[in-house]
């Protein structure tokens, strides 16, 4: 074995070898003392790879040779040189005669690209003993699955006669069939499965051990026994039964049958027999691409006057040219699903970053009797009834499978490709992932490997893969989820736009150009978790819209917009930029009456081929954003009866309420999302109503994950502020004056600039400092103050420490606010009273200093007023921070036991947001804070729906770019954040050191 180690890197000539040899101190001995190594070769070492396999001594090569010779090898293989050569005897190639998978009965009857393929497909161009054909050639040891043979893009270029190329029976206009010109005309033409070098594919020790696939894998992939610790070695499925042929210009390795290099996945689904139906779906993917350099390779290698030769290409993310986005005319496919990756790609890699060497991917293919079963009779049957024209029979089958749309086929289709094999072989079943990145085969249905290998007809080895054939399929989490009806019922174009429109950007590093970045699909495909997933339909997003909620909130004859799905014009652009095949049409909205008043507002419209990052696509792109998330519920897994439990509020994904209005459970329940709230009483007001019904639970279905319900029309989110909902109560002002009275020049004369007018010469960076400094104390704000964006309508303001989350807010009634006042609460009144009344005028220093104990006494005396009156200012923002708590919580009809939820109110001592105590009972609330204090809600002024939304901009808003959804409740005492201070705020303020200490543990750090 040391001999051929050091074989294992001839590459360019023999010399090199022997150099390397000499250098090792290796000595060739031979019987004669006066042996002469330029006169006399190694005994080892034999003739030219010809010589040898003309020779006889290593078996008869008739065929092989034959080959070498009609393709003008001759000279390649007689001279110095560098290859490896894989060689079938004659008895093999007899045997191949008799059966092949071109029909050749004998070497006379096979045309010249096969012969090409036979030989090409068998050398590598370069010298390998089989130990080191598993080493990578950047050095990388026992990672190589395959290698590039010296077989030409040109060799599988085969002459197509039109009605031999794909036929699709699709009748949809809008779906593009790239072959019905040329089947229609009757063009046929010249074209390759791939314009790529394929590969040739070994099986061998080192790699299997260093990526742990076991024999038993190898051995069910070939059909081929190997159940006894024998060290084999596999060329495709041909046995290396000699190995190491030492000659002058490479290595032959003999062969145990003749090496057909295979075709690639999708030839291979194509022609196998048994995959007939999965491949004409397959085919729905594929185009002819023009390609210019095979034509002029193609003419010169067989001189004959071709004016265009194709080859075959599948829209996927991960090609040869990575994501496609041209068809074969250079139209943009923008609109377009795109499948996983190209199965007819012969150098596909597993990822964007793995080198093709090192793996390839894998196929879990239906037989057609399984397929056909699926959609006559199984879970495709609900794809056949809404989408088929034709009787549901397995004559109109392709017919009328060709009607389900692209979008959601691709569904099956990409959850039978998995990108490696090397992580898919048959050992690791128990680790593969479908769509939704669960088990594909659980230990449940597939209780053995035994078991498991049962659900296969066959593995079939393709030179970028293998396509493991099935006797059943696996359906998809697209169908079994609750995003299934969306792509299914007839009425939800629209909603499944949306969802699906970040689909086909989730390979690789193409996120950042996905139209949405919200991958909802890949969401709603969460099977661990329980979901009531509510689609409006196509009717109601075209008639009743949606309301702009920036422009309403702004006081303008707001935009009322609706959506339609118009796919027609995204295909169109070539600028790469995100779009989506929906089309808002604005109008002016009649807050009256809820409906557009009839005067269309064109320069507020945005069209599908419109780029969603800029102008009315951005606005567009927000609100879409926005209804999906308004209309996605999340229950905990042990709530099996979701929004039919009787519970009236529920929080959607991002936060928004929606509130049941009826006892109706189904088909008849009225929903409102908290615009719907805030029109009850008025003119407008309208509910969604519940059309139609899916259960895609596990308990009914055994894989599932929740309800799907279909709306008549849309919910949308309040655009009631909290500050608003707060000013327009009456009952609430004390405690909106408390929030909102503070003032720059109060906190200024408190002392709280002091340590920045100090900090800093630079006069920006002290207003920087203290516009930051400031906005701690203040509950609401407009504007940038702060540093932040908070963005609101003129007269409107957001609550300062909301953070894009949910929240609850208990106000105060006038009365209790009082009563606190009653028992010392500070309140800005008493703070400027006590800062006029006791501040004194500071005094000038002399310049001989003789005043100095009278400075000393009056800046000491106003540190102490300072000093107490930060101590009131932080008193009065903690009681007001500590009424607004994290998390949405209802007067609703569900039990639950005492839970703690932390407030705005932070401890910075102990480092905590200090909590409140919940307890919730049908039709009450009550509330305990840190002191023991138990409050109830108001019995009748609660739930009271509110929004905080940060727009673009203070001046003109467009978009809102974050929100943060809270719940109103009244309450009839104030909570307290410290007991110590319980009817005695004054005490606070009885020594310098209480005060130090106060401030200390809850000065406002944000």
């Amino acid at each position: 074995m040391r001999m051929k180690n050091r074989f294992c890197g001839m590459g360019k000539s023999l010399v090199w070898s022997f150099l390397l040899l000499s250098t090792s101190g290796i000595a060739f001995t031979s019987c004669s003392d006066d042996y002469d190594l330029d006169e006399k070769t190694p005994d080892f070492l034999g003739g030219s790879i010809y010589d040898e396999l003309k020779s006889g001594k290593h078996g008869s090569f008739s065929y092989t040779i034959r080959l070498i010779n009609d393709l003008n090898y001759t000279d390649v293989m007689s001279k110095t040189g560098s290859k490896t050569l894989f060689v079938a005897p004659d008895e093999a190639y007899e045997a191949f005669f008799k059966s092949n998978p071109w029909g050749a009965t004998s070497y006379d009857k096979l045309t010249l690209a096969q012969k090409r393929l036979l030989l090409n497909g068998s050398q590598l161009n370069n010298a390998y003993v089989v130990e080191m054909l598993s080493n990578c050639d950047n050095g990388e040891k026992n990672l190589c699955l395959r290698q590039n043979s010296s077989t030409a893009a040109t060799d599988s270029v085969t002459f197509w006669q039109a009605a031999s190329l794909p036929e699709n029976f699709n009748e949809d206009y809008k779906e593009k069939k790239y072959w019905e010109w040329y089947r229609q005309t009757g063009k046929n033409i010249f074209m390759a499965t791939d314009a790529t070098v394929p590969m040739m594919t070994h099986f061998l020790e080192g790699q299997m051990n260093e990526k742990n696939i076991r024999r038993s894998d190898v051995a069910f992939i070939l059909g081929k026994p190997w159940d006894d610790a024998t060290n084999r070695s596999y060329i495709y499925d041909a046995q290396i039964t000699k190995q190491d042929v030492v000659c002058l210009n490479g290595y032959i390795h003999v062969l145990d049958k003749v090496p057909v290099p295979p075709a690639n996945m999708a030839e291979v689904i194509r022609t196998n027999g048994k995959t007939n139906i999965f491949s004409h779906i397959l085919e729905r993917f594929s185009a002819p691409f023009y390609n210019s350099t095979l034509t002029e390779n193609f003419k010169a290698l067989y001189d004959v006057a071709v004016d265009s030769v194709f080859e075959k290409r599948y829209f996927a993310t991960h090609t040869q040219s990575g994501q496609m986005k041209e068809d074969p005319q250079r139209v943009g496919i923008a609109d377009m699903p795109l499948l996983t990756f190209d199965p007819g790609w012969n150098a596909l890699s597993a990822s964007t970053t793995e080198e093709k060497e090192k793996d390839m991917s894998a196929m879990f293919v239906p037989n057609d009797e399984a397929l056909a079963d699926y959609f006559l009779n199984k879970g495709g049957r609900v794809l056949i009834e809404r989408y088929a024209k034709l009787e549901n029979t397995r004559e109109n089958l392709l017919r009328n499978i060709d009607q389900i749309p692209l979008d959601v086929i691709q569904a099956l289709v990409n959850n039978l490709m998995k990108s490696s094999f090397n992580e898919t072989v048959p050992s690791k079943y128990l680790t593969i992932m479908n769509d939704a990145r669960d088990q594909m085969f659980t230990a449940q249905d597939y209780p053995s490997l035994e078991a498991y290998k049962a659900a296969f007809d066959q593995p079939l080895l393709a030179n970028n893969g293998v396509v493991y054939v099935m006797n059943r399929v696996v359906t998809p989490a697209d169908y079994a989820s609750v995003i299934a009806p969306a792509l299914y019922n007839q009425s939800a174009q629209v909603m499944r736009t949306v969802v699906r429109a970040d689909d086909s950007f989730i390979q690789g590093s193409s996120y950042n150009s996905a139209p949405l970045k919200q991958y909802f699909s890949t969401y709603l495909k969460a099977m661990q978790s329980r979901f009531s997933f509510f689609i409006p339909s196509d009717e109601g997003l075209s008639t009743y819209g949606y309301v702009d909620p920036v422009q309403l909130a702004i006081g303008t004859k707001s935009n009322f917009l609706t959506y339609k799905f118009v796919p027609a014009s995204i295909g169109n652009a070539t600028d790469n930029l995100p779009r989506i095949a929906i089309w808002s049409q604005a109008y002016l909205y009649d807050a009256e009456t809820g409906m557009p008043s009839g005067n269309i507002r064109n320069n507020k419209t945005s069209r599908s081929n419109d780029p969603l990052y800029s102008g009315t696509g951005r606005v567009k792109r927000n609100l879409l954003i926005e209804m999906v998330n308004q209309h996605i519920v999340v229950h905990e897994n042990s709530d099996q009866q979701g929004i039919m439990s009787g519970q009236k509020y529920f929080l959607s994904r991002a936060g928004a309420p929606v509130v049941v209005q009826n006892e109706v459970k189904g088909k008849g329940m009225k929903l409102n999302g908290g615009f719907q709230e805030q029109l009850k009483g008025t003119a407008a007001e309208h509910s969604a109503t519940i059309t139609e019904v899916y259960d895609h639970t596990k308990e009914t279905n055994g894989y599932g994950n929740g309800m799907t319900y279909i709306l008549d029309r849309p919910m949308q989110p309040t655009t009631i502020t909290p500050y608003k909902a707060l000013s327009n109560n009456a009952e609430n002002s004390e405690f909106v004056k408390l929030c909102e009275g503070v003032d720059d020049q109060l906190l200024q004369d408190a002392g709280f600039r002091d340590a920045i007018a100090a900090s800093s010469d630079d006069e920006k960076t002290k207003a920087s400092n203290w516009e930051k400094e400031t906005a701690k104390y203040y509950v609401f704000l407009r504007g940038n103050k702060g540093g932040s964006s908070y963005n609101t309508p003129r007269g409107d303001k957001l609550v300062r420490f909301f953070n894009n989350y949910r929240y609850t807010i208990y106000a105060p009634s006038n009365a209790a606010v009082l009563k606190a006042v009653n028992d010392g609460l500070p309140t800005w009144d008493k703070i400027r009273a006590y800062l006029d009344a006791n501040l004194k005028a500071p005094i000038t220093l002399r310049e001989d200093k003789s005043n100095q104990a009278e400075v000393d006494a009056v800046n000491k005396h106003n540190a102490e007023v300072k000093l107490k009156a930060q101590a009131m200012v932080v008193a009065l923002v903690n009681f007001l921070k500590y009424h607004f708590q994290d998390e949405s919580l209802f007067v609703d009809n569900v039990s639950k036991d005492a839970t703690s939820y932390m407030t705005s109110c932070v401890d910075e001592v102990n480092k905590v947001y200090l909590p409140l105590t919940v307890v919730q009972k049908p039709g009450t609330l009550s509330v305990t804070d840190v002191t023991g204090r138990t409050v109830s809600v108001h019995p009748t002024v609660h739930n009271i729906l509110v929004r905080d939304a940060n727009n673009d901009r203070l001046e003109g808003a467009t978009y809102i770019t974050s929100s943060s959804y809270a719940v109103v409740h009244q309450i009839d005492e104030v909570l307290m954040f410290d007991k110590s201070l319980l009817g005695k705020f004054n005490d606070l303020l009885a020594s310098p050191q209480k005060v130090k200490a106060f401030l200390a543990k809850y000065r406002i750090k944000e």
